[in-house]
C-alpha cells in the first residue's frame, strides 16, 4: 500500500513539474536574431532522440539557446529575426 501511495505522489509531482516548465516558457518574451540552428542526437536506453536547438542573440546582446520541436525548428534559418511574446509557446518570425 505504501508503495502505491508513494508512486502516486511521485507521479503527481512529475506532472506538476512538467506543467510548471510549460507555463514558465509561455511567460517569457524576447526578440532577437537566430545566430545558429543545430540539432543533437541523444542516446537513450529506449533508442535515439534528436533535440533541435536555436541560438538567439537578443536585443540586449545576450545569447540564449532554446529547444524546439522539429516542425517549429524547421521554420527558422540563421539570420532570421524572431519574436517570442508572452502567452505564446513558440517564437515566430
Amino acid at each position: 500500500m505504501f508503495i502505491l501511495v508513494a508512486g502516486t505522489v511521485i507521479f503527481l509531482l512529475l506532472i506538476a513539474s512538467a506543467s510548471d516548465r510549460g507555463s514558465q516558457a509561455m511567460a517569457e518574451a524576447f526578440e532577437g536574431e537566430v545566430i545558429r540552428r543545430h540539432s543533437k542526437q541523444v542516446t537513450l536506453t529506449t533508442g535515439m532522440r534528436t533535440d533541435y536547438w536555436l541560438d538567439i542573440r537578443t536585443h540586449d546582446g545576450k545569447v540564449r539557446s532554446i529547444t524546439l520541436p522539429w516542425r517549429i525548428w524547421g521554420r527558422f534559418e540563421a539570420g532570421d529575426r524572431i519574436v517570442k511574446r508572452v502567452g505564446e509557446r513558440w517564437p515566430s518570425t
